[in-house]
């Protein structure tokens, strides 16, 4: 239902693919102000840090490349284990696609990414470090159509269940054949789009649409659901479930970048990687020296030539790069002066999500319950795929117009109107060039190191721990080849 993090069916970056409407939402993409921890945050005009050595000639063990939660945490792993370490940041703040903005609405909300996807995931002990506040989702709902008379909760077995009746397979589920999109398989053995379970219908709202989603992405899910057809009540808690930072998301990467040389506003142009133990990196009319590079950014900057490279690199890297695929998302925030509450008196008044499968933004959620002293509300609108690109071609007014005839609807408020809007399309970002990976992205191939002198983090991760883990692998592959 939700994206982004809030999934339900999405091609594998490490994590497991989430089942069934509890998972509603699982990567709410992005989000980190420039916030200097403790360390040297500066521009890149202004290497006057006491103790750090800023002169061009230095050497450095390694220059990570991106100031994202991919870089941080390979920045973190290399400077505990006493090594040299730069980082060098295009934007002008930490974060990449885990941006806090703090000051465009009357509280912090996320442009990107937005929730932790349970207490289990590598980013809890940053939470857990800092004392952190969360707020857990709990109250999930959703219709088929806005115009129907109920909510489904999702915390009910009936989310799973086939609303015109389970279909009988006696010889096992038939299995898609070779490129069948989804909805031409479910077609294929009886199951029209009107007899979908909620279930099935969540992971359109966080992936691609079954027009053009591969149904092994689905596969799953439909047998699950066929096996919870003779249960009833209520769903057994959630193991984890997602939660937002309260504050902004921005707080849990600040210990990653404390005391780490960093400098902003750097984009790099180009990495030379001839020399043996040597590799240069050019910012404007600066060059970086290092031992090794760890590349933490987007896989859309590396496929889109941002950053030259010499030699180029290996062919078969280069196809891989140009098989990432990114995913459109549209994420609208809309500020209301007031909570906004349902009238469907089974709803929770602190309600989390709510979902109508036939709008478009089909899903909404609360962005600001928990937050202390505050009396309005945020409410995110969110799609993916194929419909979010119909909402990104529109204009920003547009947008956010769709996504607040999707809250009144939701909420059965026809005279609702928003005090506050914003928006942000990633894909039109420089330094990103796309939100985060969709389930055609390659995703093979793209970590191995180069000469032992170029290492890669990120690029096709879609959650921040995962982005995190990736360059803290990319860290340990670095150490081997220093040690």
């Amino acid at each position: 239902m939700t994206g982004t993090e809030m999934q339900s069916a999405k091609a594998p970056d490490s994590d497991p693919t989430p089942t069934g409407l509890g998972d509603i939402t699982r990567r709410s993409v992005v989000g980190f102000a420039a916030a200097a921890a403790a360390g040297a945050f500066l521009t890149a005009g202004a290497r006057t840090s006491p103790g750090v050595d800023w002169s061009l000639n230095k050497m450095w063990d390694t220059i990570v490349i991106g100031a994202g939660a991919s870089g941080l945490g390979a920045a973190r792993v290399l400077a505990d284990a006493g090594k040299k370490v730069l980082v060098l940041e295009a934007r002008d703040r930490t974060g990449g696609r885990l941006w806090t903005d703090s000051t465009s609405l009357s509280i912090p909300f996320e442009r990107g990414a937005e929730l932790v996807h349970g207490n289990a995931v590598s980013t809890w002990g940053l939470i857990e470090q800092q004392g952190l506040a969360t707020h857990r989702w709990e109250n999930k709902y959703a219709k088929y159509n806005v115009s129907d008379s109920r909510f489904i909760d999702a915390k009910n077995v009936e989310s799973f269940h086939f609303p015109q009746g389970a279909p009988s397979y006696p010889n096992g589920v038939p299995q898609p054949h070779n490129g069948e999109t989804a909805e031409a398989w479910l077609t294929r053995i009886g199951v029209p789009r009107s007899n979908y379970p909620i279930s099935l219908l969540v992971i359109e709202g966080d992936s691609e649409q079954f027009d053009v989603l591969p149904a092994i992405f689905v596969l799953g899910d439909f047998e699950f659901a066929l096996e919870m057809q003779s249960e009833s009540g209520v769903m057994p808690p959630e193991a984890y479930g997602d939660y937002r930072v309260i504050g902004g998301y921005k707080q849990v990467l600040q210990p990653l970048a404390a005391s780490i040389p960093l400098i902003l506003n750097s984009p790099v142009s180009s990495i030379d990687y001839r020399k043996k133990n040597r590799v240069e990196v050019q910012v404007g009319p600066s060059t970086y020296k290092a031992r090794t590079v760890v590349l933490a950014v987007p896989g859309g900057v590396l496929k889109n030539g941002d950053i030259t490279f010499n030699p180029p690199l290996p062919a078969a890297r280069q196809a891989a790069l140009q098989e990432i695929l990114y995913l459109p998302v549209f994420k609208g925030i809309l500020e209301f002066d007031h909570r906004v509450v349902a009238a469907d008196q089974t709803v929770q008044p602190d309600w989390d999500v709510l979902v109508g499968f036939d709008k478009n933004p089909p899903t909404i959620w609360n962005a600001s319950e928990g937050t202390p002293g505050y009396n309005g509300q945020l409410i995110v609108t969110w799609m993916t795929g194929g419909k979010a690109q119909e909402l990104l071609d529109l204009a920003e007014h547009e947008r956010h117009a769709a996504g607040l005839e999707t809250v009144r609807k939701l909420v059965g408020d026809p005279g609702l109107e928003y005090v506050g809007a914003s928006t942000y399309d990633w894909s039109k970002d420089r330094f990103a060039r796309g939100a985060y990976p969709g389930p055609f992205s390659r995703r093979s191939g793209l970590n191995t190191p180069i000469d032992n002198a170029l290492f890669w983090a990120g690029m096709t991760t879609s959650t921040v721990h995962s982005s995190r883990n990736s360059g803290a692998a990319a860290a340990d592959q670095v150490l081997t080849a220093l040690g």
